[in-house]
């Protein structure tokens, strides 16, 4: 009688502890969809809030997370990252077979296989593995977003380069994206980590208050994204790239993962990833080689709100 009490106990806290965590996800949201809504300042809070995570949290967490991971962790590498690309080409291949001489103009096509390439790979997954995993997830999130930003300053300038007309400044994009401060403090604490340094003592401490924060800030900055740029001018020609992005790769992509031999974890967050909705970045590449930036910004919040019912199943997935 008293185990049976003892595993009622356990369960009933499991599921208030999981109510709770999805309370906080949706409500930092809403939040931030408010503020953007009724305060007017909206863009320009997000831009300091997206500059404090880019430049400062993020940069510290994965800087933090690998100098205290324990080697086996990154064993994976060249598996994760061959499922990463796997994940991120599925989409530009999926989208050439669907545009296949189809009259459409560059600037439209340009932005279709921007954001049916690049997917939210920080911004969603980075608070929600926090939550349900903890800082020993952070280490794929890491090798997911890396892996991404080498292939958006490559493939994605190429892109922009292509069907865009400011055909001159594809370097200086690309420059910018590897110059991108997440990147160059993965590629830093990479380096530390292959050199066995690891965070102790207060230094350790005072780092590891960079994952809770970016939990917060994370999301109260989606919301407000969601909010500056809530406009369906061209639902049906987002839910296009959304159903290719967010439905056909990962159909394609989950069973190739849970096939590969990964961990559970590893598998878990991949596939968390491959169910991301198109990158705000891919607005400002859009933005930068003048292709139809109102259209990206719509594509990427049809997805955002596209992904949003179907996190609560997220606690399934990640265990």
């Amino acid at each position: 009688m008293v185990q049976y009490r003892r595993i009622w106990v356990f369960t009933f806290q499991t599921i208030l502890d999981t109510i709770l965590q999805f309370g906080v996800f949706y409500g930092l949201i809403i939040i931030g969809y408010i503020f953007a809504k009724v305060s007017g300042v909206g863009k320009t809070i997000n831009k300091h809030l997206t500059f404090l995570l880019i430049n400062l949290l993020i940069p510290l967490l994965f800087i933090y997370t690998l100098l205290t991971a324990s080697p086996d962790s990154m064993l994976d590498i060249p598996l994760i990252v061959a499922l990463v690309l796997l994940v991120l080409l599925l989409g530009p291949t999926l989208m050439y077979i669907r545009l296949w001489k189809r009259d459409i103009d560059d600037s439209t096509k340009g932005v279709f296989y921007l954001c049916v390439t690049f997917n939210n790979a920080l911004f969603i997954p980075l608070p929600l593995v926090l939550m349900f995993i903890g800082s020993v997830g952070i280490p794929i999130v890491i090798i997911f977003s890396l892996t991404q930003m080498i292939l958006l300053a490559t493939l994605g300038s190429f892109l922009g380069a292509i069907y865009g007309s400011k055909t001159s400044q594809w370097f200086k994009i690309a420059k910018e994206a590897l110059t991108f401060p997440p990147f160059i403090a993965a590629i830093i604490a990479l380096v530390l980590f292959a050199a066995q340094v690891k965070l102790v003592g207060d230094l350790a401490t005072a780092l590891s208050f960079a994952g809770p924060l970016t939990t917060y800030l994370a999301l109260i900055s989606v919301g407000i994204s969601v909010g500056i740029r809530f406009s369906l001018v061209d639902i049906r020609a987002a839910l296009e790239v959304v159903g290719i992005r967010q439905l056909l790769v990962p159909l394609i992509a989950i069973p190739i993962i849970i096939l590969s031999g990964l961990s559970q974890m590893a598998t878990s967050i991949i596939i968390l990833e491959a169910l991301m909705p198109p990158a705000v970045l891919t607005v400002v590449y859009a933005t930068s080689f003048e292709l139809d930036a109102e259209r990206a910004a719509t594509i990427v919040t049809v997805g955002t709100l596209f992904l949003l019912p179907i996190i609560p199943f997220v606690s399934f997935l990640l265990g």
